[in-house]
């Protein structure tokens, strides 16, 4: 998904690369010392910043690259990827919450409100993926 047909007016070319994965850095820096996120992240990827974080990181920076209108060699899927973590609403909400809270510290007003309303979005889709059993049912 592109948000501009303009490459060089895309989300991604306001943010920039380096802004982008500093923000990412920050809210997972967060996120693992969370005491309810952190089990969960920390569980399934390991010790931050170690661990499977390196490439976890570039997945989400790739991720993040093809939703905010930048080349991008993700091929990922999401929603599959979050199913059995264990995680329910309030992991969700909180983990909103934090990528508000770093989203304001890290990015102008605009830039903000508008992945946060994009993660809004995601939310959805990946919470009903986490839910799931590993076996694909609710």
């Amino acid at each position: 998904m592109t948000l501009s047909p303009d490459p060089q007016d895309t989300l991604f070319s306001r943010i920039g690369e380096e802004r982008l994965r500093r923000t990412l850095w920050a809210f997972y820096a967060q996120v693992v010392q969370d005491d309810l996120l952190g089990p969960v992240f920390l569980g399934k990827i390991g010790p931050f910043p170690r661990g499977g974080w390196p490439v976890h990181m570039l997945r989400l920076e790739g991720f993040w690259r093809a939703v905010l209108g930048a080349q991008s060699a993700y091929k990922g899927q999401p929603g599959p990827a979050h199913m059995g973590l264990g995680a329910d609403e309030r992991h969700f909400e909180r983990w909103l919450q934090l990528w508000a809270e770093t989203l304001n510290e890290h990015l102008e007003p605009p830039e903000a409100q508008t992945l946060l309303t994009l993660a809004s979005r995601m939310r959805v889709n990946l919470q009903r993926f986490a839910l799931m059993n590993p076996g694909g049912t609710p």
